[in-house]
Parts: C-alpha cells; sequence; structure tokens
C-alpha cells in the first residue's frame, strides 16, 4: 500500500466529497489504475495527476496546473485544488469550438454522450489515430471529428436505432387542446442567402406554416441586421447556414442556445454530422424524419415534426419561366397550363423524376432506360456540385417540379442511397400536392402518409412494372384514381388543417416557456 501524506489524505477526502471523480471514466482510460489494485482516486492523487490524467471527461489536469501552478501548494492535487477554489469554472480543451463558452460546449457533450446515432467504440474504430490522444473519443468527436470532417456517427449504429423506431407505429393523432402559454412577439426562420433553393423553399414553407397557426413569422437571412434580429430564431439546415460566408455574427452562444435548429438532412450524411454541433447546444430540433425525433428527445431536446399542411393550389410560372429550355421541352399539353386536380388520364407526361446524381440512381436509370423510352418521362437529373440557388439559371427548379408533377400521371421516389427515409418534399409538397401518384421506393413509415393509401411502394428492380399497370391497365387506372382522391381527401381535411396549426403552436409556446 503506498504511503499518503496529509495533503494526499485531505485531497482524497475533498475529491471524494464532491463526487465529481469518474471512476469508469478514470479506469478505462487509465488500465494500469485498476491493474494497481488501487483505489482509483488515490491511484489518481499519488501517480495519475503526476501523468496530467484526468479524474473525468469535464476537467484538464494539465491545463488546469498550468493556469494555476503558482496557487496549487507544493504536494496538493490540481483537481482537488480546484474543487477548493475555482469550482465555478470550467477547465477543459476547448479544441475547434474556441468561440463557444465551456457551458455550451459541456450542454453539446452531454448529450452526445447518450445520442443513439454516437458510439465511442465505434468512433476509435473508424479513427483509429484518435487512440493515441489524451482525449476520450466522446471529446475528441465533439471538439475536432466534426470540424475536421471525420466519422463521426457510425452507420451501424444509425442503422439500429432508426430500425428500432421504424418497427414501432406512427399514427397521427388530431390535436384540440392549447397549451396556452406565451410565445414570442416575432420570430426569425433563418435560411443563407446562397445556399440551396431547397432549403429557401423549405424556410418560406415553414414561416407559411407558423402564420397560419396566428404566430408572427417572416423569413430572414444571414444579411439580417442583428439590431432586427427576432425574439426566437429557427435555423434551417444548420450544416449550409453556420459554413457558409456571412454568418459569423450569428454563431453567439446567446443566439444558439435560445434558437432552435431546423435539421434537414439524413442522419449517414456528413452535412448531418457537420451541423449536429448547434443541434446539441440549441433549445430545440425540428426535423423532417419523424424516426429522428426519438434520438433528440432522448437527450433532452424538445422536438418537432415539421410536416405542415399543404395547399393543393395551380403552380404558377412566370413569363421568364416560359421561355427556359427546360419548359419548352414540356409536351405540347404541358406548356398550357396545369393544376393538382387535373384527372390522371389527362395529364401528358406519364412519368417525372427531379434530383442530383448518385450511383444508386444511375443504376437505375440506366436499367430501365430502355422501358421509358416508350412512356412520354420528364427526368431532371443532374450531378451537383454545391448547393442549388435560389437564383440565376437555376431560379426556375423551384417551381418547374412542381408545375412538371402537376401534369404528371406519376412522381418517381428513387432514393439517393440505401437509406428509406419519407422524403417529405418529394413525396408531399412536390407530387402529393399536384395530384400526382407518387411511386417510390420503401420508406420508413410516416403518421399521415401511407403506403397503398396516399402512394405506393415498389423495389427499384419492378418499379417499371408498377408504372405499367398503373398506365396502361384499367384496373391500374382506377388504383391511380382511388389515390388520388384520397390524397384530395387528406390535403383538404379542415380538421388535420386545425391540428397541424396547433401542433406548431404548441411547440413554439413550450420551448419559449423554458427560455423565458
Amino acid at each position: 500500500m503506498a504511503a499518503l501524506t496529509a495533503w494526499n489524505k485531505k485531497d482524497i477526502k475533498t475529491i471524494i466529497e464532491s463526487k465529481k471523480f469518474d471512476a469508469d471514466y478514470y479506469t478505462t482510460e487509465n488500465p494500469e489504475a485498476e491493474l494497481s489494485g488501487l483505489d482509483p482516486i488515490v491511484h489518481y492523487v499519488l501517480f495519475g495527476s503526476k501523468e496530467n490524467k484526468n479524474p473525468n471527461d469535464n476537467f484538464n489536469t494539465k491545463i488546469y496546473y498550468s493556469l494555476y501552478k503558482n496557487a496549487i501548494e507544493n504536494g496538493e492535487n490540481p483537481f482537488a485544488h480546484y474543487l477548493r477554489n475555482n469550482e465555478n469554472l470550467h477547465f477543459f480543451e476547448k479544441g475547434l469550438l474556441q468561440e463557444y463558452s465551456y457551458n455550451s460546449i459541456t450542454l453539446a457533450l452531454n448529450r452526445l454522450k447518450n445520442y443513439a446515432f454516437f458510439n465511442a467504440h465505434d468512433y476509435l474504430n473508424m479513427n483509429a489515430d484518435v487512440a493515441s490522444t489524451t482525449l476520450s473519443p466522446l471529446r475528441h468527436a465533439l471538439l475536432y471529428g466534426v470540424g475536421e470532417g471525420r466519422e463521426v456517427f457510425s452507420k451501424k449504429s444509425i442503422a439500429h436505432a432508426l430500425g428500432v423506431e421504424c418497427q414501432k407505429p406512427a399514427h397521427y393523432k388530431i390535436s384540440t387542446r392549447s397549451l396556452k402559454k406565451p410565445v414570442p412577439k416575432t420570430i426569425g426562420v433563418f435560411h443563407h442567402s446562397e445556399g440551396n433553393s431547397f432549403i429557401k423553399e423549405i424556410s418560406e414553407c415553414l414561416n407559411l406554416y407558423l402564420n397560419d397557426s396566428g404566430l408572427n413569422s417572416s423569413v430572414l437571412t444571414e444579411k439580417t441586421k442583428m439590431e432586427d434580429a427576432p425574439d426566437l430564431c429557427i435555423f434551417c439546415a444548420p450544416h449550409e447556414f453556420f459554413f457558409l460566408p456571412g454568418s459569423e455574427p450569428w454563431k453567439k452562444d446567446e443566439i444558439i442556445h435560445n434558437a432552435i435548429m431546423f435539421n434537414t438532412e439524413q442522419p449517414q450524411t456528413l452535412w448531418f454530422t457537420r451541423g449536429i454541433i448547434y443541434i446539441l447546444m440549441s433549445a430545440g430540433v425540428m426535423d423532417l424524419c419523424y424516426q429522428n425525433l426519438k434520438s433528440f428527445s432522448d437527450i433532452g431536446l424538445p422536438v418537432f415534426h415539421f410536416d405542415p399542411p399543404v395547399e393543393m393550389e395551380d403552380c404558377v410560372l412566370t413569363p421568364s419561366d416560359r421561355k427556359h429550355p427546360l419548359f419548352r421541352v414540356l409536351p405540347e399539353g404541358a406548356q398550357k397550363n396545369s393544376s393538382p386536380f387535373r384527372p390522371f388520364h389527362e395529364r401528358s407526361i406519364d412519368v417525372s423524376f427531379f434530383g442530383n446524381a448518385s450511383r444508386k440512381r444511375e443504376k437505375f436509370f440506366s436499367r430501365s432506360a430502355s422501358f421509358f423510352s416508350d412512356y412520354q418521362t420528364f427526368f431532371y437529373y443532374r450531378k451537383a456540385e454545391g448547393p442549388l440557388p435560389a437564383t440565376g439559371m437555376y431560379d426556375i427548379l423551384s417551381r418547374l417540379p412542381r408545375y412538371v408533377a402537376e401534369n404528371s400521371k406519376i412522381s418517381l421516389n428513387i432514393h439517393r442511397d440505401d437509406n428509406c427515409f419519407f422524403e417529405w418534399h418529394r413525396i408531399v409538397k412536390q407530387s402529393m400536392a399536384s395530384g400526382s401518384i407518387v411511386v417510390t421506393e420503401e420508406c420508413f413509415p410516416h403518421p399521415l402518409y401511407k403506403e397503398g393509401v396516399h402512394f405506393l411502394a415498389e423495389t427499384p428492380r419492378h418499379m417499371p412494372n408498377l408504372v405499367e399497370w398503373l398506365i396502361r391497365t384499367e384496373e391500374g387506372q382506377e388504383k391511380a384514381e382511388e389515390i388520388q382522391e384520397n390524397i384530395i381527401t387528406l390535403l383538404e381535411d379542415d380538421d388535420i388543417f386545425n391540428s397541424k396549426n396547433l401542433d406548431v403552436k404548441n411547440y413554439i409556446s413550450a420551448v419559449w416557456s423554458t427560455l423565458k
């Protein structure tokens, strides 16, 4: 048994009484401590602190000692000194997050620690060099991994968590009760002015949703002056907003900690990982994917499923749109006008698709090219090198997909990879609200829109067979007309419209009450 000095005994007593020594963390990071046969706290006081070992994941012995070595008595343990004199302060490495406070980083670390998509063992397997650092995998992932573009969430952990959620029934329940809590006087829905046109459209959709619910909301960008900041900020696509030029003034603790983040990315993507820091520091999160909500809720974030009521109304093109090459190649019937209420058999385009290139989509379209050559199709399929801006030569893409869908019998949804997310924008906003029949790969269950009732699902290999059945058989046409009627009935249901507006208002008031 090692001899303990008076200082050692005093320090050990202080550390024990603080209950801030994490024995599991210490022995995991320092296996030799367990092999020594000593109590982990004793090992830390006698040996660990001298080797710059840390007593928990929130205290850095080396940083603290370098700052207070002149104040620490000879033989006194740095962590014990901290507990006696500076317990209200934080002393750990900030890594690439220097601009954020210790409180915000600690909040993010605590949330990431319990986040279903993160697994420390998987992080080390994906980033073997991290094992040589003095940081825990959790801390390295947040402080360095995200900023360095590393793989932070293993596909195995994501698949497991989402797989569990997909096994649960997803049903929408009509809301009738208001929380009757205060709401912010002003709300700003932010998107980046140089970002993707899809994000701009989503932000405008959310803004309309909020105003329809009786809230005072407006669409803002990174160019909004700080003195005009709203009471509550909602940042659409944080992975984009905070990384494009001009957003620096909004990267403040007091803004992020009191804001709602609207995640638009799927968790297997680099973009999702890049935005996770801001989500973990925020007051709440909205998400397009219903199954993502549980993982955020479990770490203490107020969550909301973005699924607003969508109005069925004619898409209006501008005069310049009608001169655009993408419009001039449309069939003659589609160039005249469009309507979401046009019957299935009267639509002049058989099948349409809008999307970016991916290996999976490339395989589908190349294999099915011969089949689709017998049909009137409109496929906009491109390789994107960056976000599609909402202005300039791509401006038409914020309107044309909806217009084409209103003239299409069938709208295809081919997932960009093997993840089967219900792509709300492509399936509901762009296609269902246009009265087009959605033929998609299998999707995650949705609380409101049901397969076989509001859309049809099939494997890519057999999708051409389904298209042929819908368009060229009497039975298929009857099924298409049935789905079209179901869509119209659902989207024009006043009870659902009012319920969803109540949902978003209740969510905003719940988040706002925690901030006030």
